[in-house]
C-alpha cells in the first residue's frame, strides 16, 4: 500500500484553533458547513443538521441561542464530530460534562485539538518506520493498525466504566453528606 497518498492528508488536517472559531453566531446550515469543511478528507466524521439537533435534544451541547450557535457549541460539535466515530454518545456526554475539570471550554478544545495533531503527527512517523520494514507487507500493516484501534477501544470501554462508577460513588457521597 502506498502510505505517500495517507502523509499529506493527516500530516495537513488540522482544526481551527479556539480563537479561529466564528464567535458571531452561526445558523444551523453554516455550523454544519463549518465544521464539515474540516472533514473533507473524513465522510465518516461529516455531520449533518439533523445529527446537530439531535446532540440538542440529547443534551450533549446547549440548545442555540435564537437560533445560532456560539463558539464553544461549534467547539463542542467538532468535540462531538471527531468523538462519535469511537465512543457512544453517553462517552461523548461524560466527556463533555468533564469540560469544567479544565480552566475554560477554550482549554479543553485546545487541549483536544493539540493532542489529536500530536497523535496524527506520531502516528505518520510510526507508519513510516512500518513501511520502510522489509517484512511489512499491507495486509500485516492494517492488521496492526487494527488491533492497535481496538486495543485502544478495550481500553476506552473500561475506563468510561470506572469513570461511570466513581461519578456514582461521589454523587452517593454528596446525597449522603446534604
Amino acid at each position: 500500500m502506498n502510505t505517500n497518498k495517507l502523509q499529506p492528508i493527516l500530516e495537513s488536517f488540522t482544526y481551527p484553533a479556539y480563537h479561529e472559531i466564528p464567535d458571531v453566531g452561526l445558523y444551523l446550515d453554516q455550523v454544519v458547513k463549518y465544521i464539515n469543511s474540516y472533514l473533507q478528507d473524513f465522510p465518516e466524521m461529516q455531520i449533518t443538521g439533523s445529527m446537530v439537533s439531535n446532540y440538542v435534544k440529547q443534551k450533549l451541547i446547549s440548545s442555540p441561542h435564537k437560533k445560532t450557535y456560539s463558539r464553544d457549541q461549534i467547539a463542542g460539535l467538532i468535540f462531538i464530530a471527531t468523538a462519535k466515530t469511537v465512543l457512544s454518545m453517553d462517552h461523548i456526554r461524560m466527556c463533555l460534562s468533564s469540560v469544567d475539570q479544565f480552566d475554560s471550554y477554550e482549554h479543553a478544545y485546545e487541549a483536544f485539538r493539540s493532542m489529536l495533531h500530536e497523535v496524527l503527527s506520531s502516528l505518520m512517523d510510526a507508519s513510516h518506520h512500518i513501511v520502510c520494514a522489509a517484512t511489512s507487507s499491507p495486509v500485516s500493516q492494517a492488521l496492526e493498525n487494527i488491533v492497535i484501534t481496538v486495543a485502544h477501544k478495550m481500553y476506552l470501554e473500561r475506563y468510561f466504566e470506572e469513570y461511570r462508577q466513581e461519578m456514582e460513588e461521589n454523587e452517593k457521597k454528596d446525597d449522603s453528606q446534604s
